[in-house]
């Protein structure tokens, strides 16, 4: 039975309200024990505990970072939208935020130009100062968290995945509109929150990121793009508009111009930004935060010239090289739209039809996964075209599967760079894994990383055969 609340647009009219400072809606219970069962889980978060188990373990940690002290307040926050908890987090005043059309991050087969991820941060001042405190918060539509970072009083960062419940998780599941549209930024009735300790055993693990020289290092934060023109980030008009804002923030207002709010920031305030919003304001942060020397494979400026009208950019080739021989993250696309034109334009009328009220919601065409086949194999989404085993492998498996995780966690058994020296055993269960059935939360790779075609997976398992 699918969630139904009538009249998507009435929904959405009335719900405008909670977005940049007006309070939310109350309409979280107190008591979570009195909700039911959520009726699907994340199938890597089900041996975790949730609500008020997982409160309290968190809440024990004694951590020292402001996104914990303002979650484990005494009483503890209602927050019941993204509105709530952008005031809770601090970032509801004097806050910036940037928006991009491409992301190597956990959420990137997900997000372009008109299903961007949202940065809200932190505004620091022309000096680039270090905040006094920071959290920040990384947010894109299609699943229900919110990827949190929290500095602490030893100068350490702590990662946090904020995950949230609604209506439509007690009753069959929540369909794609409860899923793409601003439903999923309210009405929220209970929410738990994981260390990056809880997930470091599953593909939602904030470490493979952040921590990219390995077990025991230090955390980082994460921004690929530190230079002008800021190629994939919008709104941009910090210094100069950028060809990504012009050309990323129109799609972007196409789609969602009959929406009130994105990720908790009215749209009225991303189409007008010129110094709130912006990649240069992140670059800012980072700066400040001394966060700008130690990026890898950070995105060669150089690059946009080059690919400019169409051609090879050797700048990107030779960055894309180093991902692909599972040496560092992958490096964002040489252009700034990743998406399929004809692809874009049809999900694009569909959701301004469906949350116009034009269309059932049962119509709704998907926002994700819009990408050009050019744009799957440069992102990583897929492997080059007749790429040995080897290859696959490298590429596919290196993020999580290096050799650079904890060893105390059963996933740095398969490390993906010492294949000549792993068992018979555990190259069988890397295969039983990749032959796992869609939808498993045992497949390999991860659906949120990339996808195998049929070729690509029977080169990877002849290579674990050897």
């Amino acid at each position: 039975m699918k969630w139904q609340l009538g009249c998507l647009a009435l929904l959405l009219a009335c719900a405008c309200s909670g977005g940049d400072g007006e309070p939310p809606a109350m309409n979280a219970q107190s008591d979570w024990s009195k909700l039911p069962e959520v009726h699907e889980r994340e199938p890597e978060l089900k041996m975790l505990p949730t609500r008020d188990e997982q409160y309290a373990k968190l809440c024990g940690l004694g951590r020292d970072d402001s996104f914990v002290r303002a979650i484990c307040a005494t009483p503890r926050p209602q927050i019941t939208d993204m509105a709530a908890l952008l005031r809770v987090t601090g970032l509801e005043q004097d806050r910036a935020f940037a928006l991009t059309g491409n992301s190597t991050s956990l959420v990137k087969s997900a997000v372009s130009a008109v299903n961007p991820r949202a940065i809200v941060f932190p505004r620091v001042d022309e000096q680039r100062e270090k905040p006094a405190e920071l959290t920040a918060l990384g947010f894109a539509r299609g699943e229900p968290f919110v990827e949190v970072v929290s500095r602490d009083s030893s100068g350490d960062y702590n990662f946090y995945l904020f995950t949230f419940e609604r209506e439509c998780d007690y009753a069959g599941g929540c369909d794609l509109a409860s899923l793409l549209t601003e439903e999923l930024e309210r009405g929220w009735t209970a929410f738990s929150i994981y260390t990056e300790e809880d997930v470091e055993n599953t593909s939602l693990d904030c470490r493979s990121c952040h921590q990219p020289q390995g077990f025991g290092t230090p955390k980082i934060l994460r921004m690929q793009e530190l230079e002008s023109p800021w190629l994939h980030w919008f709104p941009q008009r910090f210094v100069q508009r950028t060809s990504s804002d012009v050309v990323l923030t129109a799609q972007f207002l196409e789609a969602h111009a009959v929406d009130g709010a994105y990720a908790g920031i009215r749209i009225a305030t991303i189409g007008a930004a010129v110094d709130e919003g912006s990649g240069a304001q992140l670059e800012a942060l980072l700066v400040a935060e001394g966060q700008d020397i130690q990026q890898p494979n950070v995105f060669d400026p150089r690059i946009e010239a080059e690919a400019k009208d169409g051609q090879a950019s050797p700048t990107w080739e030779a960055q894309f090289a180093i991902s692909l021989a599972g040496d560092s993250i992958g490096v964002p696309y040489p252009l700034a739209d990743v998406t399929d034109a004809e692809l874009r334009a049809s999900s694009v009328k569909s959701y301004v039809d469906v949350v116009s009220g034009v269309a059932p919601r049962e119509s709704l065409l998907d926002l994700r996964y819009l990408f050009t086949d050019d744009a799957k194999q440069k992102l990583g989404l897929v492997p080059p075209p007749a790429a040995d085993g080897l290859t696959v492998l490298t590429q596919h498996c290196s993020r999580c599967h290096d050799g650079r995780s904890n060893p105390g966690v059963s996933r740095s058994s398969f490390n993906v760079k010492a294949l000549a020296e792993m068992s018979r055993e555990e190259k069988d269960l890397a295969i039983s894994r990749m032959q796992e059935p869609d939808g498993s939360p045992g497949k390999m790779p991860p659906w949120r990383a990339s996808t195998l075609p049929p070729e690509a997976l029977a080169a990877a398992i002849a290579e674990l055969q050897k």
